[in-house]
């Protein structure tokens, strides 16, 4: 293996394994254990191990700081917010390491190309969500997929499975891959539907529009296979059972509720407009909140948003939103990364309201953390054109 594949695949592993849920329903709290300390040694060693590569490297890929100064902000006032809540140290942990994070992935651009960087990610993604999944289908469980070895969530694996997805199928459209490549992307897109998360399938599907609207010109064997596979997405979707099991599926009692997300919501949003935390937060270790009439007392946020406005209040929202406002304008402004990193962003937002993770320490935040870098004016200068470049194989270059 080139050195520098080596390299940004070992980095991007190290990312994903110390970012990924080792185990369900714990949050940090402030305290240590072994997961904790072996998750910031692996965090730690992605970071040294990104800025050793950055000074072996001569050629530097240059970066904008827009991206940077966003999420130093929304981590300033998080950790300002904390203060009202007494949840001050596990709420600067959790901010250092969004940003050690984000200074890997710094490191590690400023050595690669914003598409190697995206589509090394994309690959270690798709190995974990796949072993997660088989490991998962081994052990065996309830009816939606959940994984075994890491125990991830089936939204979990929605997201590693679907970025990858989307990458394959934006270059299966245009011809650009392997026939190995098309039975990944079918296996990929089989566990995001075992997963049963209907935002991510919505994410996905909507992403997958997206693509297809702005292919200027399909390829013979393109439309070939798309007439030949047209049926059998037909007969899956309206004579099986499939689509009706995501839909109604057996937590969906409280469906025309969000499955119960808007009661925590309702909490946040209600907030007196004259209050510290309605304004900067309580802190990035703000994960639950307290809930009155229910069964139980406290309650997941399940949304990435209404986590903001929790942990950095409406100025801390209001700088997201701004950020990501301008990763979506710029990706409709840069015609060579608009058929790609479009559907990307759409598929990261539309999971956003949803699910948490955008601004925090989890998958999601690598991917639109590296959308963002690679959507400012210095990476756009030197970005592929993902519209008509060659093949994937081509994308991920060599690395010397």
């Amino acid at each position: 293996m080139n050195p520098g594949i080596f390299h940004l695949i070992g980095i991007s592993l190290l990312s994903v394994g110390c970012v990924v849920a080792w185990r369900q329903g714990a949050f940090f709290t402030g305290g240590l254990d072994p997961v904790v300390v072996l998750k910031a040694l692996m965090q730690s060693a992605a970071l040294g191990w990104a800025w050793l590569v950055a000074k072996q490297y001569p050629v530097k890929f240059p970066l904008g700081i827009r991206s940077l100064n966003f999420l130093a902000l929304i981590l300033l006032i998080s950790v300002l917010g904390s203060f009202s809540s007494g949840n001050v140290m596990a709420s600067v942990v959790i901010a250092v390491r969004v940003f050690m994070m984000a200074i890997t992935i710094v490191y590690v651009m400023r050595s690669f190309s914003a598409a190697q960087t995206l589509i090394a990610l994309s690959w270690c993604l798709a190995v974990v969500g796949v072993l997660s999944s088989a490991s998962g289908l081994a052990l065996g469980g309830g009816t939606r997929l959940s994984g075994g070895i890491p125990p991830l969530s089936p939204n979990e694996i929605a997201l590693l499975v679907g970025v990858p997805a989307l990458v394959l199928l934006h270059e299966c459209l245009r011809a650009r891959v392997h026939w190995w490549h098309v039975v990944m992307l079918l296996m990929l897109a089989g566990l995001l539907v075992l997963s049963e998360s209907r935002t991510a399938l919505i994410g996905a599907a909507a992403a997958a529009g997206i693509m297809l609207l702005l292919v200027r010109r399909f390829p013979l064997q393109t439309v070939i296979i798309g007439l030949l596979g047209l049926p059998v997405l037909l007969y899956l979707a309206l004579l099986t059972p499939a689509l009706q099991n995501v839909i109604f599926r057996e937590d969906s009692a409280s469906l025309l509720t969000l499955n119960s997300r808007t009661i925590s919501w309702s909490v946040v949003l209600n907030y007196p407009l004259d209050s510290w935390e309605r304004w900067v937060g309580s802190g990035l270790s703000m994960k639950t909140i307290e809930v009155d009439g229910q069964f139980w007392d406290e309650q997941v946020f399940d949304s990435s948003w209404i986590s903001l406005l929790a942990q950095s209040g409406i100025i801390g929202t209001l700088v997201a939103f701004i950020w990501v406002l301008s990763c979506v304008v710029m990706a409709l402004k840069t015609a060579k990364l608009r058929t790609l990193f479009l559907p990307l962003l759409t598929f990261v937002l539309v999971r956003s309201f949803m699910e948490n993770g955008l601004i925090d320490a989890g998958a999601m935040f690598l991917v639109f953390f590296i959308l963002s870098l690679s959507l400012e004016r210095p990476s756009i200068a030197q970005s592929l054109d993902w519209q008509y470049a060659g093949s994937l194989k081509m994308r991920a270059g060599s690395l010397n």
